[in-house]
């Protein structure tokens, strides 16, 4: 006794059309291309509102160290400490402004971990020097 194995029978749409054509159509909705691209205009915004932050950032930065100056620390270490308090300052903007330019293609571990890391590192130096007063 032989067994035979066959496949079901296809089954057939009465709503099809009797003759087939090829066309290929894609449904744009559905299918995800990435993330967009980000335009020039969105850029340059982008720019704009970091060298603002970067101007705030740095007048801080001098307020800071004066500041500190003015409570008996060494200049060269209020100094030092106001820059690492502008670069994390600055980057930790840096990473928002890319996260609204387009969260889709900044947010990834790509961009964010090196800004992240020296962030990081700059604030906790910064932490380090605010700490120390001689």
């Amino acid at each position: 006794m032989t067994q035979t194995s066959s496949l079901p029978a296809p089954v057939e749409n009465d709503a099809a059309p009797a003759t087939t054509t090829s066309t290929l159509s894609v449904p744009a909705p559905l299918m995800d291309l990435g993330p967009k691209k980000v335009d020039s205009r969105d850029a340059l915004i982008g720019v704009a509102v970091l060298v603002v932050l970067a101007l705030i950032f740095f007048v801080i930065k001098n307020a800071y160290a004066n500041w500190r100056v003015r409570e008996r620390v060494a200049p060269s270490r209020a100094n030092a400490s106001g820059w690492f308090l502008f670069l994390g300052l600055l980057l930790v903007s840096a990473m928002a402004v890319l996260a609204v330019i387009n969260s889709g293609q900044f947010l990834t571990p790509l961009y964010l971990a090196p800004l992240a890391g020296v962030a990081g590192i700059s604030l906790v130096a910064w932490l380090m020097t605010f700490s120390a007063k001689r």
